[in-house]
């Protein structure tokens, strides 16, 4: 794989950093990604040759790729950092990858000095994204280096849009449901748009080794103003032995000289993050968690993460009031979606030991809190979700 032709154009209202992306050695048409933002955001949007080369380093080891050669000059510490993505996934996914790609240098190593102090978060509006900047505005206070200034709210479009006014209507649902979280923390909502994800549009993929990368690809061509980027955990540290495309060993791979990341959040579980929000009541009344609208606008109340949500608030007793759902009371009826749907269960052993212990808890606090028209019907459900997961162990044993 071969990137060239780095560089920023502006386009009415908007700025892109673009490169192109030639594959060697399969058929693979020719790809140009790109990142786009508001023109305001100039200042801040570098198009780095080592942004490109974390966006092309996966897809280029996954299609068998011999080597990734970018134009421009890398980090060393970035290309020496890959060989620790290249370890770690080939450990937790030895049949899934060829032979690892060459690095190649066409320009020099070049250590970069950061282009300032400051830190900007990646920003979906979710319980682990908003539960990351309520911890930062209680642990940081401004001026430290780690006070989030800015959050970065990343929608995928196939194409750059044409001008600052389709720019927004690609963006603004999400903006506008949770920019009362921004406003309240004090932090610069920065949207962009990318097509980072048609590299590889594999949801298998994604999920399970380029999640983590994508987004903190996205978030270092904004280098010129941040010198680091956080981005929230998906797990607790009871489950760190779980291979996901998101995971502090993994994303800390991703750091440069002029760069560094950071994965935020695994000293929590699901259950406190969401205890935490519910004393912020701006994050409380306008999480926004919904598997089925991906514009990040509503919350749908029926997908898998809203029920889940919703279970924990009414475990905290703070369902009633809450904003954030199309209703502030749950049934039975709607816990009894997580089985007709099929919700819970994964072949992932992992996965399944986390929804059984995450809801495990909800459902003894639900107990307590005398509510066993849920609690039970949840019991039931992870009882039969138990026998598939111990069901699933012994056929890969035997």
């Amino acid at each position: 794989m071969k990137i060239s032709d780095l560089k920023i154009t502006k386009q009415e209202g908007t700025i892109i950093a673009e490169a192109k992306f030639i594959w060697e050695d399969n058929d693979r048409p020719p790809f140009t990604m790109f990142v786009q933002t508001r023109e305001e955001f100039e200042d801040f949007l570098f198009p780095d040759p080592n942004s490109f080369l974390r966006a092309g380093i996966l897809n280029a080891w996954h299609y068998g790729e011999k080597r990734i050669a970018v134009e421009g000059s890398l980090c060393p510490a970035l290309v020496n950092n890959l060989e620790g993505v290249f370890l770690l996934l080939k450990r937790w996914y030895p049949h899934d990858f060829p032979e690892n790609p060459v690095i190649e240098i066409l320009d020099n190593y070049k250590p970069l000095l950061p282009f300032s102090d400051h830190t900007l978060s990646l920003f979906s509006g979710g319980v682990d994204s908003v539960c990351l900047l309520r911890s930062n505005r209680l642990f940081y206070p401004k001026g430290h280096p780690n006070h989030i200034r800015a959050a970065l709210s990343v929608e995928f479009a196939r194409t750059p849009v044409p001008d600052g006014i389709e720019f927004s209507g690609k963006v603004e649902k999400r903006l506008l449901a949770t920019k009362p979280i921004l406003d309240d923390a004090e932090v610069q909502a920065i949207p962009v748009l990318t097509n980072i994800w048609w590299l590889n549009p594999d949801g298998y993929f994604f999920g399970q080794k380029s999640y983590g990368s994508q987004l903190l690809t996205t978030a270092s061509f904004f280098n010129r103003g941040f010198y680091r980027g956080f981005i929230a955990s998906s797990y607790d540290a009871n489950f760190l032995h779980k291979p996901w495309g998101s995971h502090p060993q993994l994303d800390a791979y991703y750091s440069s000289s002029h760069f560094q990341v950071q994965h935020i959040g695994t000293e929590m579980t699901r259950l406190r993050k969401v205890e935490m929000l519910t004393e912020w009541p701006v994050g409380y009344h306008h999480i926004r968690v919904c598997q089925n609208d991906n514009t990040g606008g509503t919350n749908c109340g029926t997908c898998e993460k809203c029920i889940r949500t919703q279970l924990m608030l009414e475990a905290l007793g703070k369902l009633k009031g809450c904003e954030s759902f199309p209703k502030d009371t749950i049934d039975s009826e709607l816990v009894q979606y997580l089985e007709t749907y099929d919700m819970l269960y994964c072949t992932d052993q992992v996965h399944n030991e986390e929804k059984l212990f995450s809801y495990g808890k909800v459902s003894q606090l639900l107990e307590k809190r005398g509510r066993h028209d849920l609690s039970n019907p949840l019991k039931e459900i992870l009882s039969k979700l138990n026998t598939r997961h111990l069901d699933t162990i012994k056929a890969k044993l035997y």
